[in-house]
Order: C-alpha cells, then structure tokens, then sequence
C-alpha cells in the first residue's frame, strides 16, 4: 500500500492515555503520516494530557502532532489533518479504538482493488477480548425516526424486530467478503481523497462531534461511490455509554435532520413531534427485572441463572444492540465485561441454557465498584 499512502488522523482530547495505547498498535506506521491532533492544547488543566501525548508523539517519526489553540471538536479537528495531508487514503481513527498495521494495509487494498469504494470500515470490536461486536450504524431517516418513536408504543413487535437486528448483525459480520452499506460509523474508517473531495469536502463544520460520519456518508453516496464493510479485517473500538454526551448527540441530530432532511425538520417541528409521539417505556412493562442494582458479574450471573448473554444495549428500544459474533459465543459477562460497562440501566438479551433457540430481554442495573 505504500504506492496510495495511507495517512491516519487521531483526535485527542483529554484522552493521552488512550491515544498512546493506539499509537503504539500502529507499530512505528511506515506508509504515510499519523496526523495527531491535540484539541486539549490549550486548556490548562489538560497540561499533563498534553505532556504525555507529546511524549509519545516524539518518540514516532511518522507522526505529526497538531496543536490547536481551542476544542475544535472531532470533526473540525480531522479537518485539520486532511487538509495537510496529501495520502490517497485516509484514516480516521478514534483514540479507544485499536486497529493493527496489517489490517489498515488490508482496508486499503480493498479500496484500491474496487474504485467504486468510496470508503470503508472494519468488522470491529467492542473490547480487546472480541467477545462482542459493534453493530452498524443505525438509519438516519424521516421514516427510520418516524418508526423508532412509534416503536415504543408496540414492545412485542419491537422485541421481534430487535431480535433480528442481533441476528442480521451477526450474519453480516460472519460474511467473508466486502458488502456494501449505507453508512459507516468514524471510530474507524478509511476514506478515498478523490471521493471526500468529490463529495465536497470533510466533515462538515456544523457538526462538532456526532453525525458528521452520517452526513459524510449521504455525501459520498450521493457522488456516485459506496460504502464498504469488510468483515475479513478486524478492529476493536472499547465504545463507553457515557450520559454527559446525550446532549452533543441532540444537538448534532438536529444540525443533521435540518440540513440533510430539511422539510421533514420543519414538519417536525425541530423533531418536537417525534419525542411527543414516542412513549415512555416502562422498563418493569416491557422487560424481566433482574432484581436490585448489580455491582459485580458474578452477581449479575447468579441472578440470571448463568443465562449465556446474547446482546445488551444501553437503549430501553434494544436497538442498537451490542451482540455476540455468533449465538454459539454466548455465554454470561465476564469481568473484563463487565468492567467494561459504565455505571447504567442496561438490557441484555439472554439465551436459556436448557433450550437455546429460547431468548428473553432482562433490564438490569450496573452499579460502580466498591
């Protein structure tokens, strides 16, 4: 691959820790630059951050760190970065995600092999042990709104269509061959430059972190390229829940819906109508109680009859759902699962032990350790 180059872009902010655990998976990257960007520079409790990620960034010639003098959030920041680089191919690269050399030198064979490919992602992981995969991104659309918040008005129904979506997951991760997609999630994601730039540029400045991947995705696709997931690469991206984000997330989804779907936006009244048309789901209606806040794995297996876990997901609607490659991977969390977890309300949906084709949705708590 070093006849396209290949460049990376890493957006750090108070994460040094993190972004120095995925720089040292890179293994000294030798086939084009690692564009550090450094959007805690200049704060100044952050200093330490920005002491140790300099440290590390000095001990790689092939990475560039860039220091901005404010947060210019995620997408802004890999604008940076793609505006210096002059690589065929582009990588974006969350720094909790975890990708080795060899398979970004295998995402970017597959885009040179097929230029119809706009861009690509790995089957990724949600930990390091690959007991869990990340499910596609979801549709962002009028009707893929309009039918989520109609959803929590029938749970039987959408129990049944989350079950499939955990099943379509695993089949479409198990495949051997590239396929392509609608939209590919920026935790990981290799990009062709002619085909952004054919798309009128990065991300959009709109967006300062969340759905600007998505508004890229339309974009690419409305130039004439697809969108590929290749399941024969693999990537791990240690995804956490955290609440403090809820309202980045919101506030992106409108700068989405009013550019991409503008009519709808209006008629929606600033998406007004769609959370005045959802119904709060009862957890206590809709799922089995594991009984009081859960503190520890063994705890939460105990309680469950060391039921196997299929799936889990933070959302009460269990979708998007976090799922086992295959239902033969199932068994109950494990201590580096659950340590995964940050302290919330969870679903999981479980596979009885003495019938497997038998699942059931279980809310539950996580607590914070002793």
């Amino acid at each position: 691959m070093a006849k396209q180059g290949i460049d990376i872009v890493l957006v750090n902010y108070r994460s040094a820790p993190d972004t120095v655990v995925a720089l040292d998976r890179l293994d000294g990257w030798t086939h084009g630059t690692v564009w550090v960007v450094n959007n805690s520079a200049g704060e100044h409790d952050a200093q330490r951050d920005s002491h140790q990620l300099a440290a590390a960034c000095a001990r790689w010639p092939s990475v560039t760190l860039l220091t901005p003098k404010s947060n210019l959030g995620f997408g802004c920041a890999c604008n940076l970065a793609f505006g210096q680089s002059k690589a065929a191919f582009f990588l974006l690269l969350n720094p909790d995600a975890r990708i080795t050399s060899d398979a970004i030198q295998a995402l970017g064979q597959v885009l040179a092999d097929h230029p119809e490919l706009g861009a690509v992602s790995p089957k990724t992981f949600w930990n390091d042990e690959q007991t869990f995969l990340l499910p596609a991104p979801s549709l962002q659309s009028p009707w893929h709104s309009l039918a989520m918040a109609t959803a929590t008005r029938f749970p039987r129904l959408t129990t049944v269509v989350a079950n499939r979506g955990v099943a379509f997951s695993m089949q479409q991760t198990g495949r051997t061959h590239h396929q392509r997609v609608r939209f590919l999630a920026g935790a990981v994601t290799l990009l062709r430059r002619e085909a952004v730039q054919a798309a009128g540029g990065h991300f959009d400045p709109r967006f300062f972190m969340f759905f600007e991947d998505t508004d890229l995705s339309l974009r690419l696709r409305a130039s004439g390229y697809h969108l590929g997931l290749v399941p024969q690469v693999s990537a791990v991206h240690t995804y956490r829940h955290k609440a403090y984000k809820a309202p980045l997330m919101e506030a992106s989804q409108q700068a989405f819906f009013a550019k991409q779907h503008p009519r709808f936006y209006r008629w929606s009244h600033e998406l007004k109508r769609l959370a005045r048309l959802a119904k709060p789901i009862a957890p206590d209606v809709w799922f089995s109680q594991v009984a009081g806040p859960i503190k520890h794995h063994e705890h939460f297996s105990s309680l469950t009859n060391h039921a196997p876990v299929l799936a889990f997901s933070p959302v009460l609607l269990m979708m998007p759902s976090i799922v086992r490659p295959t239902m033969q991977d199932a068994r109950t969390f494990s201590a580096q699962e659950w340590d995964l977890l940050e302290p919330a309300p969870y679903v999981a949906m479980l596979q009885d032990p003495r019938h497997p084709d038998r699942r059931r949705w279980v809310h539950f708590e996580r607590l914070p350790p002793d």
